[in-house]
């Protein structure tokens, strides 16, 4: 049944696409919508072999995609780091903040002093700057480590305009079903040996 219904899925798009390829019978976007789709008002979805046509884009994604609760933790993670790298990137303290459980510490090094932060503490860096625009930081995830429900990852964040590379370490606890971190450290790595 399911190899019945991807054939009559290919057979369609086959012939959809072959009347658009045609050069003496070019369609135009619009036209080619309304023979996938019908007229306006009768735009549907498409469904075969758990694959779906929609809108005026063609997607072929699974059916079975989760949805955001059902995100797995590492996506989750990501999620977090994503918005940690992007508050700290682009001086956004609300969406910095966020990432932090409310009793974090950050332990980091600050004008030579080995500091114990709160994440209110560590927003402050980023206070003066302009909100919303992008301050010269760039962050890349390196990697990720769950075990039940904590977890460690690794990020690194250059400057360029600085020639500055920061290997940054976090600790996260998954808090209901938000992954906060709970404590961070880091490095600079670009310095040479012996200062």
């Amino acid at each position: 049944m399911n190899y019945l219904l991807y054939m009559m899925s290919f057979l369609s798009f086959f012939l959809v696409f072959s009347q658009a390829s045609k050069s003496d019978d070019k369609l135009d976007e619009k036209q080619l919508l309304i023979n996938i789709y019908g007229n306006q008002n009768s735009r549907k979805v498409i469904n075969y072999d758990k694959s779906f046509v929609s809108e005026s884009k063609l997607f072929y994604e699974s059916l079975e995609k989760k949805s955001p609760r059902q995100l797995s933790d590492k996506s989750k993670i990501a999620f977090t780091l994503k918005n940690y790298i992007e508050g700290s990137s682009y001086n956004n303290l609300e969406q910095l903040e966020s990432v932090f459980a409310e009793n974090a510490k950050l332990y980091l090094t600050v004008g030579e002093i080995f500091k114990s932060l709160t994440p209110k503490e560590y927003v402050a860096f980023f206070k003066n700057a302009e909100k919303g625009k992008f301050n010269g930081r760039y962050g890349k995830v390196l990697s990720i480590e769950v075990v039940k429900d904590i977890a460690t990852a690794k990020v690194e964040i250059t400057i360029p305009e600085k020639k500055m590379i920061y290997i940054d370490l976090f600790l996260l606890k998954k808090i209901g079903d938000n992954w906060k971190i709970i404590s961070k450290t880091a490095t600079r790595i670009d310095e040479t040996e012996g200062k």
